[in-house]
C-alpha cells in the first residue's frame, strides 16, 4: 500500500513494501474484488428509483443483491437494511430515530468507552433534556451487567453498547446484553462496526432492535454504511426531502458505493473464520516479539481472550506515543481512535478502563487487516524495538 513515495526493501527474505499499513481499525483497504465492483457499477448509469427504464431496474436489482449480502452477513432480512452515508449518520439515525422527543423524563444507557458518533449525539440529546446514564466497564473495557441491568429503569428508551471497541478491540457480551433488554422490554443498538469483519454477528438476538456497519471497516468503500432496524420497529427519520428507503432515509443511493459494500459483506461473510484465526495468529506473533525483549517495557489493553483478533493497544513504558510514531515512519499506526486523533486530550476509553493520562498518552494502536503477512508482523515488531532503544538512549 501507498502513502506518497513508496520504498521497497528486503525482510526476511521477502519484499516490505513501505510505509506499511497498520492502522485497519481507522480504515481497510479496498479488497480487490470491491475495486472491480465499484469499477463496473459505475460504468453503468442508473438510479434505482427511476423505474420507467432498463438502467433504473438494473440499478434496483444491484441495491436489492447488495441488500442481501449485508443481511446474509449479520443474519437479517434484506429488508431490515437502510443505507446511510456511514456509520456516525447509521448511529445517529438509531439513537434521534429510536428516541424522540421530548426528551424529559426519558434515559438511553450507554458505556464511557463508546465511539464519539454516540457520545457526541447523546450529548446533543441530553441538552434537550434526555438522561444517559453509563454501566461501568471494567480494567478489560467489558461492560458490568449487573451495573447495566440496575440502571435499567421504566425510563430506559434505548440501550447503545459497542459490539467491540475501536481503541482496545475488547468484544462485548452481545447474546446476554440483548437478553437482558428484551427481559426488560429495552431496545438495544449495537454499533457493530468493529466486530463485523471478523466476528459473527447475529441481528436476529432476541432483543437486539438496531445496528449499525460501515463498509470501510471490512475492505468496502468509503463513503457508504447501514443501519439494521427490526422489522416492526418505528423509526423516525433526521432527514427529510425525499420517499427513497420508506422515507426512512431520503436521497438517491449511491448504486456504485452500494455494490462494493455488498461485494465486502459478501466476502467477510465468506473469509470470517480464516481472517479471525489468520490476525489471531499475526497479532501473537507481534505481541511475542516484543513481549520477549528484555529492553522494551510494554503491556496490552482489552480483554486478552475477548478482542477482536488483529487490534492491539499497547502501553509502553517512559516513552510518548507520539514520539514513538515520529521514530518509525515505516509504519502507519495511531495512538488510538481517527475520530479524535486531533482532540489534544488523553483518550477516553483508555482512562475509562483506569490508565492515566501520562500512561493513555504512552499508548499506540496497531490495527492488522486481512492482507498483512506474517514477514511484514515480524517487521513492524523489529521496527518498534528499534525505535523505543533509541529513544530510550536519548532520555
Amino acid at each position: 500500500m501507498t502513502a506518497g513515495s513508496e520504498q521497497t526493501i528486503m525482510f526476511e527474505g521477502a519484499e516490505i513494501h513501505l510505509p506499511l499499513f497498520l492502522d485497519h481499525q481507522s480504515t481497510t483497504p479496498l479488497a480487490p474484488e470491491v475495486r472491480d465492483t465499484l469499477f463496473q457499477t459505475y460504468e453503468q448509469p442508473g438510479n434505482q428509483d427511476s423505474l420507467t427504464h432498463a438502467f433504473g431496474h438494473a440499478a434496483r436489482q444491484t441495491v436489492q443483491k447488495a441488500k442481501r449480502h449485508i443481511a446474509a452477513l449479520i443474519s437479517a432480512h434484506a429488508d431490515e437494511i437502510i443505507f446511510t452515508s456511514g456509520a456516525t449518520e447509521a448511529n445517529n439515525l438509531a439513537l434521534f430515530g429510536l428516541v424522540t422527543p421530548p426528551y424529559a423524563g426519558k434515559q438511553v444507557i450507554t458505556t464511557p468507552i463508546e465511539h464519539s458518533s454516540i457520545l457526541s449525539p447523546l450529548k446533543e440529546m441530553e441538552k434537550q433534556g434526555l438522561t444517559v446514564t453509563f454501566a461501568a466497564v471494567d480494567g478489560q473495557g467489558r461492560v458490568s451487567l449487573t451495573d447495566l441491568e440496575s440502571k435499567i429503569s421504566g425510563q430506559t428508551a434505548l440501550v447503545t453498547i459497542q459490539s467491540a471497541n475501536n481503541e482496545i478491540g475488547t468484544i462485548q457480551p452481545l447474546s446476554r446484553i440483548a437478553a437482558l433488554c428484551a427481559a426488560h422490554g429495552v431496545p438495544f443498538h449495537t454499533d457493530a462496526v468493529q466486530a463485523a469483519a471478523t466476528e459473527k454477528i447475529d441481528a436476529s438476538l432476541p432483543g437486539l432492535t438496531a445496528l449499525s456497519l460501515s463498509a470501510h471497516k471490512l475492505y468496502g468503500p468509503q463513503g457508504i454504511g447501514a443501519l439494521f432496524i427490526r422489522r416492526g420497529t418505528s423509526l423516525s427519520p433526521t432527514l427529510f426531502g425525499g420517499d427513497q428507503q420508506n422515507s426512512r432515509r431520503p436521497g438517491t443511493l449511491p448504486t456504485a458505493l452500494i455494490a462494493g459494500f455488498g461485494t465486502a459483506a459478501k466476502l467477510a461473510h465468506q473469509n470470517r473464520d480464516h481472517d479471525h484465526h489468520s490476525l489471531a495468529s499475526l497479532a501473537q506473533r507481534l505481541r511475542d516479539i516484543l513481549i520477549q525483549n528484555p529492553h522494551v517495557d510494554v503491556r496490552f489493553n482489552g480483554d486478552p481472550d475477548n478482542r477482536l483478533p488483529g487490534c492491539l493497544s499497547l502501553t509502553f513504558g517512559r516513552i510518548e506515543a507520539e514520539d514513538l510514531i515520529l521514530e518509525m515512519p515505516e509504519l502507519a499506526i495511531s495512538t488510538g481512535s481517527a475520530c479524535l486523533s486531533s482532540s489534544g486530550g488523553p483518550s477516553h476509553v483508555l482512562t475509562a478502563i483506569g490508565l492515566s493520562p501520562e500512561e493513555a498518552g504512552r499508548t499506540v494502536r496497531i490495527g492488522l487487516g486481512r492482507y498483512v503477512t506474517e514477514t511484514e508482523c515480524a517487521f513492524a515488531a523489529s521496527i518498534i524495538v528499534a525505535a523505543y532503544e533509541r529513544l530510550l538512549k536519548t532520555q
